[in-house]
């Protein structure tokens, strides 16, 4: 037992050097060896801090409170490649990292634990114990250490909840926020509420007044996290008859359409001019060889762009006014 501690103790001795340990355990510490591990975690922090600002004067406007959290994102975000050049700045990031890494090894088995009790959802137990161990190290990151109180408790809210967030996410088809995810807790609440009380479920308009959230705004929330519905499913328990046969192709419709607007238009530009069906096929791409500028088919065709935007609005002209003889609609040729 003694010897064990000597090893955790010489463990939280040794990131001193310059050359921390990259292997870590996950045996438990005491209150005691927690509460000075996390001192230290805290004071290479603070310092940390002062070298990034005391070597790069522009960073003097954006100095973070005295407080974990704002402080842990100062170092993730002005860290850099650039900084770390700096050996005073390397040695305390390397010392930082250590202190955060040991702490997290620590609790390893307390995300793992916490992520057991989510198995039964979408998620697979892989992605809820990365999910799990980011929770973990962001309430590292946020701890403060004055608080009195074990790590373990603080970090478990932030666990559970990094995990429900997550869970939450992949149980829609839609890819909700936390203040939506929030939001459809509420109500859900106020939903049973007003049904175990007037027996009755509750009409969108209820809902909206006793959330205070508009009509139109819980209609959105209420679509999003409908339940899908395969395209295989059955219309009737007995037949076979599948939601897809019941839904209108509209693939077949666009391309009929298209063919029969391909066809008119071939049938009014036979009574077009050769170099008037030329320009219309070269501006519009009609036969499928893209489109040209008015300067481009000019310079093909070895006539000014001017006249080349005389000749095109004629052949149009004589489009409109075949199509109307006929009876079809002239803004329909040329979509």
């Amino acid at each position: 037992m003694k010897t064990a501690r000597r090893k955790r103790q010489s463990g939280l001795a040794e990131p001193a050097s310059e050359t921390p340990l990259t292997t870590f355990s996950s045996d438990l510490l005491t209150p005691e060896e927690e509460r000075e591990l996390l001192t230290s975690f805290w004071d290479c922090k603070t310092e940390l801090v002062r070298n990034l600002i005391r070597h790069f004067h522009r960073l003097r406007a954006h100095r973070p409170p005295l407080e974990p959290w704002p402080m842990a994102q100062f170092i993730r975000e002005y860290c850099e490649e650039s900084a770390l050049q700096i050996s005073s700045i390397r040695r305390l990031h390397d010392r930082y990292v250590h202190y955060k890494h040991r702490l997290a090894s620590a609790n390893i088995r307390l995300a793992a634990h916490v992520a057991k009790r989510f198995r039964h959802h979408s998620l697979s137990y892989a992605d809820l114990l990365q999910e799990a161990v980011c929770g973990l190290m962001q309430a590292i990151d946020r701890f403060d250490v004055s608080h009195g109180t074990r790590l373990a408790t603080y970090a478990t809210w932030w666990i559970r909840q990094t995990l429900q967030i997550a869970v939450a996410r992949q149980s829609h088809l839609v890819s909700l926020s936390p203040h939506h995810l929030q939001e459809l807790g509420l109500l859900q609440q106020e939903s049973e509420a007003l049904a175990h009380g007037g027996k009755h479920l509750p009409t969108p308009q209820e809902l909206a007044s006793r959330t205070g959230s508009s009509l139109e705004h819980l209609t959105h929330l209420q679509t999003a996290t409908r339940t899908p519905v395969s395209l295989n499913a059955v219309l009737d328990d007995d037949s076979d008859f599948k939601l897809t046969e019941a839904m209108p192709d509209t693939q077949s419709q666009t391309q009929q359409q298209n063919n029969e607007r391909q066809e008119a238009l071939g049938f009014l530009m036979e009574n077009l001019r050769p170099r008037e069906r030329k320009v219309l096929d070269l501006r519009f791409g009609l036969t499928g060889n893209g489109t040209h500028s008015l300067r481009q088919i000019g310079h093909l065709l070895r006539i000014s762009k001017e006249r080349v935007r005389q000749i095109q609005n004629r052949a149009l002209e004589k489009l409109r006014a075949s199509a109307e003889r006929v009876g079809w609609e002239p803004s329909l040729l040329l979509e």
